[in-house]
């Protein structure tokens, strides 16, 4: 039997990644919106500020798959699934919807990050082949 304090540890965990990857959407969203305005101040704001909350997310997702590991009795694979057999079934549809829900939400925020990349990596090679006149340089590939 799963201790209520571990269930509640779980779930406390799951929604603070949960809350973490929201305001990582709209941090990623914002960094979207200052590159395409060429603000660079903002970019770099906010590239701090993703940059901090990726760390903290690291964080928070470490510790679950301790505690999930812990408490699925050291499952290492489907740990959350074996989780969920453990549990009464209102408590393990919770976990399963709790999951989804955060893989839903790291999701879009990888596909918006993947958008963002290719959006300064576009504008970095417009900005190189202007100050270039598009003339390859001397070490240019052939």
């Amino acid at each position: 039997m799963i201790a209520a304090a571990d269930a509640m540890a779980l779930l406390d965990g799951l929604r603070q990644e949960r809350d973490g990857f929201a305001r990582m959407r709209a941090l990623l969203q914002a960094h979207f919106d200052a590159a395409l305005k060429h603000d660079s101040e903002r970019v770099r704001v906010s590239a701090e500020r993703i940059t901090a909350l990726t760390e903290r997310l690291d964080a928070l997702c470490s510790q679950r798959q301790r505690l999930v590991q812990r408490l699925s009795g050291g499952a290492t694979r489907d740990a959350h699934e074996s989780l969920a057999l453990r549990l009464p079934a209102k408590a393990a549809d919770l976990l399963r919807e709790q999951m989804r829900e955060l893989q839903a939400l790291v999701g879009e925020c990888k596909r918006l990050n993947v958008r963002n990349c290719e959006l300064v990596v576009g504008q970095q090679d417009i900005m190189a082949r202007v100050l270039n006149d598009g003339v390859p340089g001397t070490y240019a590939p052939a």
